[in-house]
């Protein structure tokens, strides 16, 4: 199977945009959003990887006391916060159902009958989110894209998130551990020189 690269989802981003034309809304135009994604940005000390954590809030007055998602299934909420925790700054996402259905605790073909019946579906005049299958050709998977144009995403760095006291503290903790004398290590060349 062939690996996907940042070239190719760029690409089918940008076909992705141009089929939905005036349906696509940048991020930073949606007013009110049903869904924002704060990223939490940490690092691995270890790997030197970036790690980024989303936390999805939902408009649930919005949601709720407009009444546009009256009538319709309790999980479709559980569904759609799954998904934006994989949307980029764009507002696209790529986890396939099994991904989906893990974080949720709702079974494959729940996820599926969700994306069936509300993918590129209008619900009281607004589409939750737009799907797309790319065909990736022989010998290798297809992939499910997703737009939801109702999302927008944040990225904190966690030490953003520190407060004053917090910083203070790591700071002096910093410092009392470079004041700290470690006993080097004595080696048997070290201990023999020492005898003669």
């Amino acid at each position: 199977m062939g690996k996907i690269t940042d070239k190719d989802i760029q690409k089918y981003k940008n076909l992705m945009k141009k089929q939905l034309e005036e349906r696509y809304i940048k991020p930073e135009q949606v007013t009110q959003p049903l869904f924002i994604v704060q990223n939490i940005i940490s690092y691995d000390d270890w790997t030197e990887d970036v790690i980024y954590m989303p936390y999805v809030s939902t408009n649930i007055f919005k949601i709720y006391n407009s009444g546009y998602l009256k009538g319709l299934p309790n999980g479709l909420i559980t569904f759609m916060q799954a998904l934006c925790s994989h949307v980029d700054k764009d507002g696209f996402a790529f986890p396939s159902v099994d991904r989906l259905a893990e974080m949720t605790g709702l079974g494959r073909s729940t996820i599926l009958s969700y994306i069936k019946a509300f993918a590129n579906n209008p619900i009281s005049g607004k589409v939750l989110f737009y799907k797309q299958t790319i065909k990736r050709g022989k010998a290798q998977y297809d992939l499910n894209m997703y737009y939801v144009p109702n999302c927008i995403v944040a990225f904190t760095d966690i030490d953003d998130l520190k407060t004053d006291e917090e910083k203070l503290q790591l700071l002096q903790q910093e410092q009392n551990e470079t004041n700290i004398f470690e006993m080097p290590d004595i080696t048997d060349e070290d201990y023999m020189d020492e005898v003669s």
